[in-house]
């Protein structure tokens, strides 16, 4: 892999970590789109069509941006979010430009604004058949909807994108009460108000049992320059999709792995560290590892850095702030 370029946006520190991984595009070559707090799916700065080089921005919860030659991809589309939760700076109505957003499953913290965005800017939606089914109900017409089981290839300009069946994480009744009642007892209850905002949200996804074992998706992203980046909303136990997947990709550069359902490290490392394992990644980047008021508290991804560090010496890794660009070079090139 390139070395590290010399550059560090607003306030991207630690980015030394990704020395001997995917190079970060200098500032200079990617323009404002590698320096901007402004999205490219609320109409900022995009990467020049002409460049081999993609931008990444974090947008809360398992909501990632994809930017390349002049497509951008949103991975999971949860922006509205619930009440009390950190605003991550926009809202789904100001979404104004997508080429295709990609659900990894359709609990309503990954698909709740998926119908609005899409109609918003043409963008077709990508999901398991419970998710298009889900969001069809929404208002979703039928013809903006891509029904994936795993183990389809499609294809969007110079980007493969392939599919795997992957397995939803487990999480106890008990431990979400737990949750509540921490945010209860340290924040104090929501309003009225609040409730009545929080129930619209979460009426925009379905809680169906098929979610778990038959509705989550991985999904890779393999570039025309041989460049991979692999993408798990949701950190279950490995299964044979993943497995094939993997064996299909060999090692990628970037994988974005959930990191959130337990609330203790030791527990939740488990379940996270085995899929970053399996595809053995460059850098890895985590998500879902922040609050969402009343069900899921912010996790340091410290332990499971330590872990990576331990476990993996030649993964890198890097906790991105919401809406932070991190423009990576995936030239074959950068790839010596």
């Amino acid at each position: 892999m390139a070395k590290i370029a010399r550059f560090f946006g607003p306030g991207l520190i630690g980015a030394a970590l990704l020395l001997g991984g995917p190079s970060l595009a200098a500032a200079a070559d990617g323009g404002d789109a590698c320096t901007s707090l402004t999205p490219a799916l609320v109409g900022g700065p995009m990467l020049p069509a002409d460049q081999e080089r993609i931008e990444l921005r974090w947008l809360g919860t398992a909501n990632y941006e994809l930017d390349y030659k002049g497509q951008v991809f949103l991975l999971d589309t949860y922006y509205d979010r619930n009440p009390r939760t950190r605003p991550i700076g926009f809202h789904a109505k100001d979404v104004t430009r997508a080429t295709a957003i990609f659900l990894g499953h359709g609990h309503f913290d990954h698909m709740a604004d998926a119908v609005p965005v899409s109609k918003q800017t043409g963008a077709k939606v990508v999901g398991a058949p419970v998710t298009i089914e889900t969001a069809g109900k929404l208002g979703l017409p039928k013809d903006m909807g891509i029904v994936v089981k795993g183990g389809e290839t499609l294809h969007f300009g110079s980007v493969t994108v392939d599919t795997a069946l992957a397995r939803h994480s487990s999480i106890s009744t008990d431990l979400f009460k737990a949750n509540a009642h921490l945010f209860d007892v340290d924040a104090g209850p929501l309003t009225p108000a609040e409730q009545a905002e929080k129930k619209a949200v979460v009426a925009r996804g379905t809680f169906s049992p098929d979610v778990i074992t038959k509705g989550t998706i991985a999904y890779a992203f393999t570039f025309d320059t041989g460049f991979k980046l692999v993408f798990f909303d949701s950190a279950g136990d490995v299964t044979d999709g993943d497995r094939a997947l993997a064996q299909k990709l060999g090692p990628v550069d970037v994988a974005i792995v959930a990191y959130q359902g337990h609330p203790v490290a030791q527990r939740q490392i488990p379940y996270t560290l085995p899929l970053i394992k399996l595809f053995h990644p460059a850098l890895y980047l985590p998500a879902h590892h922040d609050q969402d008021f009343g069900a899921f508290v912010d996790l340091g991804v410290e332990p499971l850095f330590e872990a990576i560090r331990d476990q993996l010496p030649d993964t890198k890794y890097l906790a991105p702030l919401y809406r932070q660009p991190i423009c990576l070079d995936v030239s074959k090139g950068a790839k010596k």
